[in-house]
């Protein structure tokens, strides 16, 4: 979990870098792919984290 929160705060500051300097629409390929990369990442530790839950559970009872 925490290299995915290490790998989420790269992205979130690389597409604030790309926002910052304007290149949103010129780089618009690699932008979008930032933010399906962030997606990702999102889905991921979502997936982990219910893994976990569910193993708790299942450990409690």
């Amino acid at each position: 979990m925490t290299e995915l929160d290490a790998l989420q705060q790269q992205v979130a500051s690389t597409i604030r870098r790309f926002e910052a300097a304007g290149v949103t629409a010129i780089m618009k390929d690699d932008y979008v792919a930032l933010h399906v990369l962030e997606h990702r990442i999102m889905e991921m530790r979502l997936t982990h984290a219910r893994t976990i839950e569910a193993h708790q559970r299942a450990t409690d009872a």
